[in-house]
């Protein structure tokens, strides 16, 4: 007979448990085959199994349900945590999220938008960082850097803030039907300065071009300041976790 503690410990400290890891790897190859025939429902060549994906579907759905319940029902066995508190929690509203769409459909509550949120089970991959601590790392890192990334935050803003209400002066005379308003040229001075241009929109006179390369090599150097800072900060993190051990 397994006891709530050891529901507890398979899914929550699973390497503290004899069957814990080889649990989780099962729930985890069930996220990837559910993502997996999430996209092979959408292959229309593939369009004489969906039976049998919608079937494979419906076995993923009751594993990720009875997941969720006995997450929720085992969590008490410490008095202080609350299982109302706990279905609150990021991971586990990420869990109910992935279940809800299919269990509505299944109540024939059925639309296209609820169909869509099954994209949702996608972010339950994130448990795997839960058991790597990669999600505590990252979050010390967000806390120790906060002021740094704050800072080049604010002076993404202010750059485009400042490029944008030029860049309409400049080409909303030339060119009307493009730059048509200025939240139209913030747009285009974001995809600019992520240095991303799809092409649609691009200035013509000379002052426009001068800004727009002064955008372009600015977006370059704040693009990967804050790339730079988590990636220093990572590293030095993993290396003292290293001489830790």
């Amino acid at each position: 007979m397994i006891s709530k503690k050891d529901i507890y410990t398979i899914f929550e400290n699973p390497s503290k448990h004899k069957y814990g890891i080889f649990i989780n790897i099962l729930i985890f190859v069930n996220i990837l085959i559910s993502i997996i025939i999430m996209f092979l429902m959408t292959e229309k060549t593939l369009s004489v199994y969906h039976d049998i994906f919608n079937n494979i579907n419906d076995i993923n759905i009751i594993i990720f349900a009875v997941e969720y319940i006995l997450r929720i029902y085992s969590i008490n066995y410490k008095q202080h945590i609350s299982r109302f508190r706990h279905s609150l929690s990021p991971f586990m509203i990420i869990d109910f999220l992935a279940i809800l769409p299919s269990l509505l459909i299944f109540l024939d509550i059925n639309s296209s938008f609820l169909r869509t949120l099954r994209i949702i089970r996608i972010f339950k991959l994130f448990r795997i960082t839960k058991y790597s601590k990669v999600d505590d790392i990252v979050v010390e890192i967000l806390s120790e850097k906060k002021e740094e990334f704050i800072f080049v935050f604010l002076a993404i803003l202010i750059l485009l803030f400042t490029m944008t209400p030029l860049i309409y002066t400049f080409e909303s005379v030339a060119q009307p039907e493009v730059f048509n308003s200025m939240s139209t040229t913030l747009w285009w001075s974001i995809t600019t300065f992520t240095t991303i241009g799809y092409g649609d929109m691009y200035p013509i006179t000379t002052l426009g071009r001068f800004f727009t390369s002064i955008i372009s090599i600015l977006g370059i150097a704040f693009y990967a300041i804050p790339g730079a800072i988590f990636t220093a900060s990572l590293l030095d993190k993993i290396s003292r976790k290293k001489k830790k051990k």
